[in-house]
């Protein structure tokens, strides 16, 4: 069994292919994200998606790109959050909405194939450059959230470690730790995804790979070319 990562995907419902003014990488994003899913997950396979998953304002609209989502290979989807998933309000009926394959997570955990997973979206940090007074509520509230999630996986007995999805990194914008970074190292945690980024010398600033015993994993799916990354394999 193999963990698949990837965030921001920016689905449309079905509407025009309006992503394509953002670079050539968006031209029919939605096709290719499916042909490069299809390519790589199998049925077996668990895949964590980041955030940034539908633009639509409302759940119903958003069921949509949902919907294909569940039919795409792979056994559990586990989703979270991202700041442009407006459809995303009440978290009780986002879960009650979603397919028998999709799992949405806010601040909890949930353990499958053996594999303990938790989420919550994160938001900028005060020690980051674009940090403004409004983002201190919304800050604050995701550190409790982040807190909830690596306390519920724990209970879960993670026996290989933690899987943490974020959409937010625990990086600042010009690469520095955060102090959600800080309140992972508390905890078992053995990979942590996130998104949000689209711009490259953001990618280029922003740490990957493994550091303090974690492997970070940049899950945009520009950056990832439109094809899911390898996360973990058991």
């Amino acid at each position: 069994m193999k963990i698949w990562g990837i965030s921001d995907t920016h689905f449309q419902h079905g509407q025009v292919d309006s992503m394509s003014n953002y670079g050539e990488v968006w031209v029919h994003h939605t096709e290719k994200i499916i042909e490069n899913w299809k390519e790589v997950v199998s049925g077996e396979d668990l895949v964590l998606i980041g955030g940034d998953i539908v633009w639509s304002t409302r759940l119903d609209q958003a069921l949509t790109d949902i919907r294909m989502i569940d039919r795409l290979p792979g056994k559990m989807k586990i989703i979270i959050q991202g700041n442009h998933d407006c459809w995303w309000q009440e978290y009780e009926s986002v879960c009650g909405a979603m397919p028998e394959t999709i799992v949405a997570l806010e601040g909890n955990a949930v353990k499958l194939e053996g594999q303990v997973i938790c989420g919550t979206r994160g938001w900028i940090s005060p020690n980051d450059p674009d940090f403004e007074v409004l983002d201190r509520n919304t800050f604050d509230r995701e550190m409790v959230l982040l807190r909830n999630a690596l306390d519920a996986a724990v209970k879960l007995d993670p026996v290989d470690g933690i899987h943490l999805l974020m959409h937010f990194p625990p990086f600042t914008t010009n690469g520095y730790r955060t102090p959600f970074f800080d309140r992972i190292l508390e905890y078992p945690v053995i990979t942590c995804t996130y998104g949000h980024f689209h711009v490259k010398k953001e990618w280029d600033a922003l740490p990957k790979g493994m550091i303090e015993g974690i492997t970070f994993h940049l899950t945009s799916t520009d950056y990832l070319e439109n094809k899911p990354v390898l996360i973990w394999q058991g």
